[in-house]
C-alpha cells in the first residue's frame, strides 16, 4: 500500500495565521500606545513569545499528520497525541460529517474514540476487536470505533478501505 499522510488542521490553520500576523501589529500598537519602558518591554516579551507559540503550532500540525502506512492508522494531533490503530482490526470505514462540540481535541463517548477538528468529524471506522486508548488524566477506556476530521476524508477513506 505504501505510506500516505494526511492533514487535518485545514479548518484551524486560517486563525493561527491571522493572529500571527496581527501579533506583530499589536506589539507595533503597545509600543506606541503605552508610556511605560517596563510595561512595553514585558508586552514586548509576551508578544514575541506568542508569535513563537503560534508559528510552532503551524510547523506541529504540518509536521504530524494523520499516515496510514502497510499496518496501521496512526492518528496524530500535533505532539499533543498520537494513536496507532492496526489495520487488521478495521471492520468499516465510513465517510460522513458529524458535530458533537466537545470542546476537545479527543474524547471518548459511548465508547467511540472523538477526535474533533472545530467541533466536527467527518471519516468513521467500525472496528472488530475493542482498542484500549489513553486519555492522560482521563484514563484509559476501550473503544470499538473511532471517528476524526481530515482535511482529505475521500483520500483517507480509500487508503484505508485497500
Amino acid at each position: 500500500m505504501g505510506d500516505r499522510s494526511f492533514g487535518y488542521s485545514a479548518q484551524v490553520r486560517p486563525f493561527l495565521w491571522v493572529f500571527l500576523v496581527v501579533t506583530p501589529l499589536e506589539v507595533l500598537l503597545v509600543e506606541l500606545l503605552v508610556p511605560w519602558f517596563w510595561l512595553r518591554a514585558v508586552l514586548l516579551a509576551f508578544g514575541v513569545l506568542s508569535a513563537l507559540l503560534l508559528g510552532w503550532q503551524l510547523w506541529m500540525l504540518h509536521k504530524f499528520k494523520h499516515e496510514v502506512d502497510d499496518e496501521h492508522l496512526w492518528l496524530r494531533y500535533a505532539r499533543e497525541f498520537e494513536y496507532r490503530i492496526p489495520l487488521s482490526t478495521i471492520g468499516s470505514v465510513t465517510q460522513g460529517m458529524t458535530s458533537r462540540t466537545l470542546h476537545r481535541t479527543r474524547s471518548v463517548v459511548d465508547a467511540t474514540l472523538v477526535l474533533e477538528i472545530s467541533g466536527s468529524t467527518n471519516v468513521a471506522l467500525r472496528l472488530d476487536a475493542p482498542l484500549q486508548v489513553d486519555l492522560g488524566r482521563r484514563g484509559a477506556h476501550e473503544v470499538t470505533k473511532v471517528e476524526f476530521w481530515t482535511d482529505d476524508p475521500d483520500g483517507m477513506v480509500r487508503a484505508l478501505r485497500k
